[in-house]
């Protein structure tokens, strides 16, 4: 393919991405008028998927769709020398038969590296197209660089401050597109976070996929200190400072969305950890019933949100899901004649109509201090980040009681344990029994992958290192696993003669319980505990028994169906 018959094929591509309405006017003169390759900056800018680029730019092209599953087991041999321009250019070779290299890449326009690859090795060039993050995912298996290979080729040896900031600045030099190029990765990895770690002088970048961590890339110590001074120039943070914390945030173009990344740095003793966690925008427009809840759960929660006045408690580790449940409830009674504020640490989604106060224990307002404030804004809804001290207990108790309705999170590991956590913070037996409504925990769970899945039924091989849906993880997405203590049965234990703490009943002259002395895993919602909610996950063959035991820590006695 000339140039000549590639800009062609090119400009077709971006005409059929108009016509299927993945791309605008404004983005398609945007593209030609950057003076580089219009293709290429497309998926640079994140304005399209990389599913709906992939299969487009390929039956533009009229070729082949490759997929993880066409992977070999190891590189081309004789290219080691090329390593460096094939990340640079985004080329995977996959096989070389009978002196034709078929080569994969997110770009067939670039008739330069065919051109280059060619004299270079002699061979004729098959292309074909691949998804990005799976191709640059390939490349880091089959071609990695060396940190020495990568030193040579960094603009310049120096680590001190001003040269990083010079680097980070210029928006065309290659370190700042690989740093952009990782989190476009991340994002169609569906990673919450991005960890970038000083590890012996280089920084490690690692992704928490599902819960947990893979890493992807390292930057060699001579860039290191320059990717730092990017990541903080996008967060707006001041890049000179590193004996100090710094948290800001940015919003970044990928896969076909806009993403916004909250940035947290930490100073370390041989340089800092920066850690992006990415919050998608669509999480604050969820509805309760597409959360993974079994439908009795979504019904005991919609029924606790309609009280006028009351607390509701979502418990759970950090990672578990507590903040995405609060933003579907709180999407839930989004309505214009209700007063919504919410108290986090820190705002994780914006939501339109929700009054959002960012806590900031330097100036003094803490959970606390904000919800004192909140108390005279007359609310309808108050939604608290989290339940840390006793003070906040017991605003959060008094504002439920007094006619306000109190989404809020608590860490305790069950629903049962979050009365002993509560009646520790100094909220009373009486206090409790008056204002709470609901008390949910909750988990996330990771569920088989179903590619994986299906073709050890078919080969009776488990591992698929190449699956392009799990990446060899055999796990591809999460589903939430609950218990719940209802409405109901708080209800009816906070009814007067339910919470006089063990004096006689005049007519029985038999003693009630103590609100501290109830089963409380004996009121959950049809007997239904998170391990119950696991096991029946399993018994389905959703997940697995060694999935249970990482997040639960106990062993099933269910066995898949």
């Amino acid at each position: 393919m000339d140039g000549r018959s590639s800009q062609f094929f090119q400009n077709k591509a971006i005409e059929r991405l108009m016509e299927l309405g993945l791309i605008n006017d404004q983005q398609v003169h945007a593209l030609l008028a950057s003076g580089h390759q219009p293709l290429r900056e497309l998926i640079n800018n994140g304005w399209v998927s990389e599913s709906d680029y992939a299969t487009t730019v390929s039956q533009t092209f009229a070729v082949d769709l490759a997929s993880s599953e066409h992977l070999p087991s190891s590189g081309v041999a004789g290219i080691e020398d090329l390593r460096s321009f094939l990340h640079e250019n985004e080329a995977l070779p996959l096989s070389l038969n009978e002196g034709v290299l078929r080569l994969a890449v997110t770009d067939p326009s670039s008739h330069f590296v065919v051109q280059v690859l060619r004299a270079k090795l002699g061979h004729k060039i098959d292309l074909c197209v691949m998804q990005r993050t799976q191709l640059l995912d390939a490349l880091d298996s089959l071609y990695p660089i060396s940190a020495a290979s990568e030193s040579v080729k960094a603009q310049s040896a120096q680590s001190n401050i001003d040269v990083g900031v010079e680097a980070a600045l210029d928006s065309d030099s290659q370190l700042v597109r690989d740093v952009h190029r990782l989190i476009q990765r991340a994002v169609s990895a569906h990673a919450s976070d991005i960890h970038f770690e000083s590890i012996d002088s280089s920084l490690r970048v690692r992704f928490r996929v599902h819960g947990l961590l893979r890493t992807v890339h390292t930057f060699s110590p001579d860039v290191a200190n320059q990717v730092v001074a990017r990541l903080k120039l996008m967060a707006k943070l001041d890049v000179s400072e590193k004996r100090h914390a710094q948290n800001g945030r940015f919003r970044f173009p990928a896969d076909g969305r806009i993403v916004d990344l909250r940035v947290s740095t930490l100073p370390l003793h041989n340089g800092e950890s920066i850690v992006l966690r990415l919050l998608e925008f669509e999480l604050s427009q969820l509805a309760l019933t597409s959360l993974g809840f079994a439908p009795s759960v979504v019904d005991q929660l919609t029924l606790a949100v309609h009280a006028q006045q009351g607390m509701l408690l979502i418990t759970g580790p950090t990672g578990s899901g507590k903040s995405t449940t609060l933003y579907a409830l709180l999407n839930h009674l989004n309505q214009s004649q209700l007063k919504l504020v919410s108290i986090e640490d820190p705002v994780e989604m914006k939501m339109a109509g929700v009054n959002q106060i960012q806590v900031n224990d330097e100036y003094g307002l803490g959970f606390s201090e904000a919800l004192r404030s909140v108390l005279r804004q007359d609310p309808d809804v108050i939604m608290v980040g989290e339940i840390r001290d006793a003070e906040t207990a017991q605003l959060a108790a008094q504002a439920a009681l007094t006619g306000h309705l109190v989404l809020a999170t608590l860490h305790t590991s069950t629903a049962a344990t979050a009365f002993a956590r509560l009646k520790n913070l100094g909220l009373p037996d009486y206090l409790q029994a008056a204002t709470l409504r609901t008390v949910l925990a909750q988990r996330l769970i990771r569920v088989r992958c179903e590619a994986c899945f299906s073709d050890t039924a078919a080969t009776g091989k488990s591992d698929k290192p190449d699956c392009s849906d799990c990446q060899g993880s055999r796990y591809a997405g999460r589903r939430v696993i609950a218990e719940l203590i209802p409405f109901d049965s708080l209800r009816m234990l906070s009814e007067p003669h339910a919470i006089r703490l063990g004096e006689p009943d005049s007519e029985t002259q038999r003693p009630h319980l103590k609100w501290s002395e109830v089963d409380w895993n004996a009121q959950l919602l049809n007997g239904v505990s998170m391990s119950d909610d696991a096991n029946e996950l399993l018994r389905l063959g959703v997940t697995d028994a060694a999935e249970i035991y990482r997040v639960l820590g106990i062993v099933s006695a269910q066995e898949p169906a």
